[in-house]
């Protein structure tokens, strides 16, 4: 039965999930559920906060030792991306915060330079928005590049799509 008060953390493998079930102690229910991927769901016995922060120092530490970018962790209805723990600080929120900030700048950064030179496609070969983004989409899939950089690319004038 799903406990409400569980934690879900996924995993992309199901060794990735059997390494953080094991590095969780008594402290803690521990559950791996398979599916399209892993999650690891974990109840704190007692609920207390020291068990909560010891949850996420094992998780940071657990996603530095396996190499892993990020995990997302549910609660309820409720997530959040919890980054790899650093050497210095394995539990600060300020590093997190600054991380989750410049990874959405750059993904801002990205989308404002993918929608410029879907703009200027579409005018230049009279397409709608949308035909003008599969063909960036399809040219950057076939040349195995990243589309915000073919999409810079053509804002110089340098590619053709």
């Amino acid at each position: 039965m799903h406990d409400q008060s569980a934690l879900g953390i996924s995993a992309p493998t199901r060794e990735h999930a059997d390494r953080l079930a094991n590095a969780l102690d008594e402290e803690f229910l521990v559950e791996v559920v398979p599916g399209g991927s892993y999650t690891v769901r974990v109840t704190p016995i007692g609920g207390e906060t020291e068990k909560l922060v010891t949850l996420f120092n094992a998780i940071g530490r657990w996603l530095s030792e396996g190499g892993l970018a990020s995990c997302d962790v549910k609660y309820g209805q409720r997530g959040l991306t919890i980054l790899p723990a650093t050497a210095d600080n394995l539990g600060d929120p300020t590093a997190f915060l600054i991380e989750r900030a410049r990874q959405l700048e750059h993904a801002l950064a990205s989308r404002v330079v993918i929608e410029q030179a879907k703009g200027l496609l579409a005018e230049r070969h009279g397409l709608t928005v949308d035909e003008a983004f599969e063909r960036l989409r399809h040219k950057a899939r076939s040349s195995r590049r990243r589309i915000h950089e073919l999409a810079a690319e053509v804002i110089r004038g340098e590619a053709h799509v």
